[in-house]
């Protein structure tokens, strides 16, 4: 059964398998090999994907949902329909739809996939990206830093290289620059720095700018960007200028359709590439600092690098590449196509996982922690006691697996309880832990009860490749302990049949409901009669592909699913 790679990304989404020697690109249900990362409900009450749902953005954008990779982790949500989804619940419809894709396309079922993340995604967005994959029923035992995929996808076709390479990875919401280290089949990965909140969508934005400054020179009107319909046309016309300009000098960008002075009017206007390229300078210099940065952690300097590998969509850009040509006088390597070299990566690191690349002709990847870890402590300061301190047990850009351990002592007089916290960041000269995300909290009791300062507590800190944290406290003068383990692939039933309860509620509105009501429903009730077990996981993941297919009204594969169901059912019984 083959393990599939997915780049879920801000803007475009792509998968790939590794088969008969080779990366392949798996193309959507439309026959393309780049799926925008658009989510939406038809006309009819279905939901589309895709070219599908980005097409009805401009006339249905109340209907439509794009660029909520942006807000995995967060407690926000976005409105789809006439209600509120989560970020992971929107990512694991458009994962749903992607590996349908994948199936079709290999004539096989697909139960498991690595999924690529930005490198300085947080614990909590990586949680979120696991949570998504479960909801759509894969499995995801490993996420991967997108450049690292980037960089596998070049050095398996460069294995008897050795020089250090930056990964300069620009996709539509993020930046991530890396650096490596290749020599003999091993990607050594030294160091990783970036911003989650810079991408191609900033470019737009710009661009948006610029179209509505030029409407209002050329009309005296102001675009009504509180208007949905008037903000879709807007992001839509900048898209395609942007893109436009990164093959022609100057574009024509056309609104049609637009009420200005009251009246519905169309409207056209002309922007050359140097007034766009004067407008996001800003953006491209704030890129240069983020390498600026990755080098200094680890020491490194202009020289150090022997060539920059361009990744993600943004570095189609002239002035982008242009930028960093300059700024580091190396040579760029573009040989890969930007848009699918992560998604490439992580099918040869599926591949690897599965076995299907021997070990002898496969990578060896050595990849870093990508944020400070440490807990929170009382620390004197100019002769007072200050508490609220973050100190760091875990460095990062430390290679892993790692563990790493630092003495603390009790804070007050006969303390007998300890609350443990663990923080991470990004920021190397965070002081308090308050500016830093806690990302869990345990309590270490059995604290003999003596003066202040008189016990010793030993916090360990150990990070895994896959990227699970584990936090332990021991009372170093009896030996008590306590711990916590907060892993990627955590298990989390509960939450995920919650969560999935609330993306397919719909299903019973859909028009083949009733068709498959009977066999939902005795499935379901005798799903709660079933310990933990893979059985059970089996019938819940069957359940939720039948909705699913419900939802989009493919009565074919509902009807498979249902004989699937049944089948499991008799066995059980």
């Amino acid at each position: 059964m083959a393990v599939i790679g997915i780049d879920l990304g801000t803007s475009t989404s792509e998968i790939a398998v590794y088969k008969d020697g080779k990366v392949i690109v798996i193309p959507n249900d439309k026959g393309n090999r780049i799926t925008p990362s658009y989510v939406g409900i038809s006309t009819d009450g279905e939901m589309i994907f895709g070219e599908d749902a980005k097409s009805q953005y401009i006339g249905r954008p109340q209907d439509t949902v794009r660029e909520f990779k942006r807000l995995m982790g967060t407690d926000e949500s976005v409105k789809l329909g006439g209600r509120e989804y989560r970020p992971e619940e929107v990512s694991a419809l458009l994962l749903g739809y992607l590996k349908r894709c994948a199936e079709e396309y290999l004539n096989e079922t697909i139960e498991e996939a690595v999924i690529t993340v930005p490198a300085n995604f947080d614990d909590n967005q990586r949680q979120a990206t696991m949570l998504a994959a479960k909801i759509a029923g894969l499995k995801c035992e490993r996420i991967i830093n997108e450049p690292t995929a980037a960089a596998m996808a070049f050095g398996i076709r460069n294995m008897d290289k050795d020089m250090r390479v930056l990964v300069y990875d620009f996709g539509g919401g993020t930046l991530d620059v890396t650096v490596l280290k290749m020599f003999e089949g091993i990607l050594d990965v030294e160091t990783s720095y970036g911003d989650t909140k810079l991408g191609g969508k900033d470019f737009d934005e710009k661009m948006m700018n610029i179209i509505t400054r030029k409407v209002y020179e050329k009309n005296g009107v102001n675009l009504d960007r509180n208007n949905l319909i008037v903000l879709s046309k807007l992001k839509e016309a900048a898209e395609r200028a942007k893109i436009d300009l990164s093959f022609v000098n100057e574009t024509t960008v056309t609104l049609e359709n637009i009420v200005l002075n009251g009246k519905l009017v169309n409207t056209q206007i002309n922007i050359t590439r140097r007034e766009f390229e004067d407008e996001v300078m800003d953006l491209v210099e704030k890129s240069g600092v983020v390498i600026d940065k990755a080098l200094k952690d680890k020491g490194l300097t202009y020289e150090d690098i022997d060539f920059v590998l361009m990744v993600g969509g943004t570095t189609r850009i002239p002035v982008v590449r242009n930028y960093v040509k300059n700024k580091l006088n190396k040579n760029i390597r573009t040989e890969i196509n930007p848009d699918e070299a992560v998604c490439m990566g992580a099918a040869i690191q599926a591949a690897i996982k599965a076995g299907v690349i021997s070990e002898e002709n496969s990578l060896v990847i050595t990849d870093v922690c990508p944020f400070n870890l440490g807990t929170s402590c009382v620390t004197e300061v100019n002769g007072m006691e200050v508490a609220g301190i973050l100190s760091t047990i875990i460095e990062r850009n430390s290679t892993v697996p790692i563990t790493r351990s630092q003495i603390y002592k009790t804070a007050i007089d006969y303390q007998t309880e300890m609350n443990i916290d663990i923080y991470q960041t990004l920021d190397n000269n965070c002081i308090w832990a308050k500016d830093a995300t806690l990302i869990g909290q345990f309590m270490l009791d059995n604290i003999p009860a003596r003066p202040k300062g008189e016990e010793a507590i030993k916090i360990e800190y150990s990070y895994d490749i896959n990227g699970n944290i584990k936090a332990v406290a021991e009372v170093l003068s009896t030996g008590h302990r306590r711990q916590i383990e907060i892993k990627r692939a955590i298990n989390m039933q509960d939450v995920v049949q919650n969560e999935v309860a609330a993306v397919l509620d719909n299903y019973k509105e859909c028009n083949l409901y009733k068709k498959y009501k009977m066999t939902i429903e005795g499935a379901e009730k005798r799903l709660n009669t079933l310990g933990e077990s893979e059985i059970k996981k089996e019938l819940m993941r069957l359940l939720n592909e039948l909705k699913q297919y419900i939802i989009q009204d493919d009565e074919d594969m509902a009807n498979e699913i249902e004989g699937e169901i049944i089948d499991l059912l008799f066995d059980i019984d």
